[in-house]
């Protein structure tokens, strides 16, 4: 019985350590997002860049400015998809997908965005 008392504060400790640091992720994520926003809008309103289907950027030429911005930013995406997956119980491309379409539908006329089927089109 004892052991009980002893084991029990370690593992509220241990589990607090983990939202803890679940926390501290999501929020480094989230910043990271929002300080590449300015080159990912300014990559839109180019053109360079559309959403695509997969709730992903993609480039829409060979010309690929800021490559290394895009690649973090479809990283952290991609991560934040596999935790609602997980959270969920479905799978990251469906979380992908659903993004995708509310992208969409929230999108900024004269950006780029890919439909279902994987046809381009500009809003």
């Amino acid at each position: 019985m004892r052991k009980k008392f002893t084991f029990l504060p370690i593992l509220l400790i241990l589990f607090a350590l983990a939202i803890g640091s679940t926390t501290v992720l999501a929020a480094s994520i989230k910043d990271r997002m929002a300080s590449r926003l300015p080159t990912i809008t300014a990559l839109k309103d180019q053109g360079t860049i559309g959403e695509n289907n997969k709730g992903l950027l993609e480039y829409r030429s060979g010309n690929k400015p800021e490559q290394a911005t895009v690649n973090a930013e479809n990283q952290d995406r991609s991560k934040v998809y596999a935790a609602i997956s997980k959270k969920e119980g479905v799978s990251a491309t469906l979380v992908g997908e659903r993004r995708a379409k509310r992208i969409a539908e929230i999108g900024q006329a004269g950006h780029w965005f890919q439909d279902g089927s994987g046809k381009w089109y500009k809003k």
